[in-house]
């Protein structure tokens, strides 16, 4: 096992759920753009199009299934709507192969990366000092 593997499964075992959140979004985001890269590349990227997309797929189907309707109320039901709408077009891009489909997604999950990171900042307890 590589360092970078050795260090990647150590950051995700001692995440905390929000951490891991955050993870899963940069990595959807990851995905798009070396899905997009990849395309560039022309017929000899298209297995990566597809795996990077499926990955992402993967990541916003887990961050779906995980929302608490019941209790998120409307949150999580606006939330459910932006992972249908991305889920919608990363599908739609990797079987077209439109790549252009995919810049509505990107700025979604984006803006939903940082407003959780935004999140995730302000709810940490800030250290105490040994004055």
């Amino acid at each position: 096992m590589s360092y970078a593997n050795t260090y990647r499964e150590q950051a995700v075992t001692t995440a905390s759920p929000a951490q891991l959140v955050l993870m899963m979004y940069d990595r959807a985001l990851t995905g798009i753009s070396r899905a997009m890269r990849a395309h560039q590349d022309g017929l000899d990227g298209l297995a990566t199009v597809n795996e990077e997309l499926q990955r992402a797929q993967d990541i916003i189907s887990e961050l779906l299934i995980t929302l608490d309707l019941e209790r998120g109320g409307q949150v999580a039901q606006s939330m459910a709507t932006l992972y249908d709408f991305c889920m919608d077009r990363l599908i739609r891009a990797n079987v077209s192969k439109d790549m252009t489909l995919l810049e509505p997604a990107l700025r979604v999950l984006t803006e939903l990366r940082d407003a959780w990171e935004t999140a995730c900042v302000q709810v940490q307890v800030p250290a105490v000092s040994a004055s």
